[in-house]
């Protein structure tokens, strides 16, 4: 088992869009604190901890692979209902939540593809 703090170390050396990228996506859902009075936002904000603990324990037991992308498997039904909402929220609510369906959608696009070749890999072993 891996110490779960030194995924942040295996971050900062992969290859720099990744870290950028992962940085991003952590801002992107902790601003969800900036509109903490939703319902919407306080889902967002206990699904991103939750997704953050299951890739921690994810990496603890298999490393920084490709499997990490398992750890954002809470967010395809939390994308779903964020989707629904966006058309009942109001301004900067609703750009948020844009911003963070599209930031999710191509999140669960790059993940699918990890965790796909992470599985074809380990049957061709």
């Amino acid at each position: 088992m891996r110490n779960p703090l030194r995924f942040f170390i295996e971050l900062i050396q992969q290859p720099l869009w990744v870290s950028l990228w992962v940085l991003f996506l952590m801002l992107v859902n902790m601003a969800s604190l900036a509109f903490w009075r939703e319902a919407v936002a306080q889902l967002i904000l206990v699904n991103f901890l939750a997704s953050a603990l299951l890739m921690m324990g994810l990496y603890s037991r298999y490393g920084f692979t490709k499997i990490l992308g398992l750890g954002h498997f809470p967010w395809i039904p939390l994308l779903a209902y964020v989707v629904t909402q966006i058309p009942a929220a109001e301004a900067s609510f609703k750009r948020y939540l844009l911003v963070l369906s599209v930031s999710m959608a191509i999140s669960l696009v790059l993940d699918t593809i990890d965790v796909w070749k992470y599985f074809k890999n380990q049957a061709s072993t």
